[in-house]
């Protein structure tokens, strides 16, 4: 689903202040949800998600190659690990991304 952060924040529907989901795709905040009361915000981000993307795949090469530098072992150790899950870590974010931008929509359509 990308990154799931915690924080207390003050519900519109709940009128209190809560603890919250913000579910983030990189480095975009996409849905924030109320636990207590499960109202959520989605917001449509596809053209900032693909540019994010865009930016964040062509910067790997060199974001990799620091990482190497500084700690090779570590770095050759996790690759295992790691390489198989990033390709399922970005479909869970396109899936967010797309299933918040359809809600968003829904929600603008019912106002």
């Amino acid at each position: 689903m990308g990154t799931v952060e915690h924080v207390t924040l003050a519900c519109p529907r709940c009128g209190q202040e809560t603890r919250h989901e913000l579910a983030y795709a990189g480095r975009l905040l996409v849905v924030t949800t109320c636990t207590r009361c499960g109202n959520s915000l989605e917001r449509d981000v596809r053209a900032r998600y693909l540019a994010d993307l865009r930016q964040r795949m062509m910067s790997k090469p060199g974001r990799m190659l620091r990482r190497f530098r500084r700690h090779p072992l570590s770095f050759t150790t996790s690759l295992p690990r790691t390489v198989p899950s990033k390709p399922l870590e970005l479909i869970a974010e396109v899936k967010l991304v797309w299933r918040a931008a359809a809600a968003a929509r829904q929600h603008d359509n019912t106002d």
